[in-house]
């Protein structure tokens, strides 16, 4: 079957199913569903999709229903029309609405918990994904458009006439021939750049804000605020280092948790304690030992996936 063909025929399942959803006692409209899937294969192949795809979402919560299925599981092509599919199922209120909220494993790109991954895009460009990170990759004839659906990449930028862009929901960043790291939180985009500069901009700023190298921008969809010194030690990530200048030891282990699955915490009499120094995050257990050590604190592993740091006595 022709992508194209599917991707049409994926669209109008999406429609039809908007249309039962919105009047499911209404026999003539179901008459006409019906007349339409059995003008062809293709329309009963698409409306078996969407079955199948809601059949694996019902009753999964949002965030759970994003890593439902593997992406390593479905094809590149195969993938692109699903995606299409469940964009278009936004609007009838299945499980996700609008593009932020589309599943990871739609992503043309993503990392699982604890993985980085580096790879060289069509232009020459470097794209690394931190952990638990997923992208969507948009080139065309005049723009090259990296879209950060969840976690944080960095991007070392080659030579090409077409503007590059990094969008996250909260706003749009163009680069200026540069290094820059882009992390996305559930209130905000982070930005920080390490080489030459990036213009920034969102829906409520009436102006472009620049981003020289050395600076940082947290952002949301409010007006943009000014830039600010970075600390650049939390690029770190991409040499597998966590890089810790005084942290409280409660916000240590909560960037650490991005690493490992399960739970990461401590006790309230220590959780201001600060902490230096510089921990592996590909081997998170030695890090949590290392310190432990320097902060004298006992690990308490409840379960394999509940650890709790406390004072040692």
């Amino acid at each position: 079957m022709n992508p194209s063909d599917q991707r049409q025929a994926l669209r109008a399942a999406a429609q039809w199913h908007a249309r039962l959803h919105a009047a499911p006692n209404c026999a003539e409209r179901r008459a006409q569903w019906q007349t339409w899937r059995d003008q062809s294969p293709l329309h009963d192949w698409a409306w078996g999709r969407l079955e199948q795809l809601q059949a694996g979402l019902v009753g999964v919560p949002g965030p759970l229903a994003r890593h439902t299925l593997a992406a390593g599981q479905i094809e590149p092509g195969r993938r692109t029309v699903l995606k299409g599919l469940v964009l278009g199922l936004g609007v009838t209120g299945v499980a996700w609405t609008g593009y932020r909220n589309a599943p990871t494993w739609l992503a043309d790109q993503r990392t699982a918990t604890g993985e980085r991954r580096s790879l060289i895009l069509s232009d020459g460009t470097r794209l690394t994904l931190n952990t638990a990170s997923s992208v969507d990759i948009r080139y065309s004839a005049g723009l090259r458009l990296i879209v950060l659906i969840e976690g944080e990449i960095a991007v070392h930028t080659a030579s090409d006439p077409r503007p590059l862009h990094v969008r996250t929901l909260h706003g749009d960043m163009r680069a200026l021939g540069t290094r820059f790291n882009v992390r996305l939180h559930a209130d905000c985009t982070e930005l920080i750049v390490m080489e030459h500069a990036v213009a920034v901009h969102n829906a409520a700023s009436d102006r472009t804000v620049r981003v020289n190298a050395g600076m940082g921008l947290a952002f949301d969809r409010s007006p943009l605020p000014k830039p600010r010194p970075a600390d650049l030690a939390r690029t770190e990530w991409r040499q597998g280092q966590l890089v810790l200048d005084g942290w409280p030891l409660r916000r240590a282990l909560a960037e650490l948790q991005r690493y490992r699955s399960g739970g990461l915490t401590c006790s309230d009499e220590v959780a201001g304690v600060h902490l230096a120094g510089v921990y592996p995050l590909d081997d998170t257990d030695r890090a949590l030992v290392a310190i432990a050590e320097a902060l004298k604190l006992k690990i308490n592993t409840y379960t394999r996936f509940w650890i709790r740091l406390t004072p040692m006595s």
